[in-house]
């Protein structure tokens, strides 16, 4: 059995899975630099399990590990590697983020064939994976971000919750603000689809992300399949490849 932890720049999302990959409880707190923020966490841990973690904090890697460590657990950090099954062409996989990697490990053991990951969260990645080999990502600015950067670059418009209006086009500010948010990101993640579709060549779409499940409605004829728990079978795939180093 392992806990397998995600930690995003704004979100932790974790998993207990089975050792045969079986999700069994969801777990998920804001991402913190302290260990209390993953007191929960801790807790949730059963005995004898492993703890692997995919994460683009660091701070909050190791503020995890130390709220573990009083159980009798150690944090396994699965970085980007060549040893797993996954190749690189002309990639240096060191700079890969260590979601975005176990994203492709996931795909790449659940459909084995080419695949485009897309994982909409704080950032919105567009990752090719063609017989095995990591081709390379495109990245944008998440939705949620583009709306923070509006509402606090424009001095007359205050923050405003995402939403998707009825209309495009609205005579109130906030309306007018969620349409243009909602459609216009909504457009930009089913361009950058078909135009990596059309440089790549026809490819398998997989949806994640927490943004990924606002959208995924109106994305059903772009995208293959939607998996909110990508990156933690990722996680789960990396521990059946990955010896178990012993605790410390």
């Amino acid at each position: 059995m392992i806990l397998a932890v995600n930690i995003g720049n704004t979100r932790t999302n974790a998993g207990v899975l089975s050792s045969e990959g079986t999700l069994l409880k969801n777990l998920s707190c804001n991402t913190s630099r302290s260990q209390l923020g993953y007191a929960a966490f801790a807790a949730a841990l059963p005995v004898g399990a492993r703890v692997l973690c995919s994460s683009v904090v660091p701070e909050a890697t190791t503020a995890l590990a130390e709220a573990i460590r009083p159980h009798g657990f150690a944090l396994e950090v699965v970085t980007p590697r060549s040893d797993l099954g996954l190749s690189f062409s002309g990639l240096n996989y060191a700079e890969l983020g260590a979601d975005l990697f176990t994203n492709a490990l996931a795909s790449l053991y659940f459909w084995n064939r080419s695949v485009l990951n897309v994982d909409l969260g704080t950032g919105s990645t567009f990752c090719v994976i063609r017989d095995g080999v990591y081709l390379g990502t495109s990245i944008v600015p998440g939705m949620e971000l583009s709306l923070r950067a509006l509402t606090s670059g424009a001095a007359l418009i205050k923050p405003i919750e995402l939403a998707k209006p009825i209309k495009v086009i609205n005579t109130t500010t906030v309306e007018c603000v969620q349409s243009g948010i909602y459609y216009g990101y909504l457009e930009l993640v089913r361009g950058m689809i078909n135009r990596v579709q059309r440089e790549q060549g026809k490819l398998f779409v997989v949806l994640t992300g927490g943004i990924g499940s606002f959208l995924r409605e109106e994305l059903h004829d772009v995208v293959d399949v939607y998996e909110p728990n990508l990156t933690l079978y990722g996680l789960w795939v990396a521990a059946q490849k990955i010896e178990q180093f012993p605790l410390a």
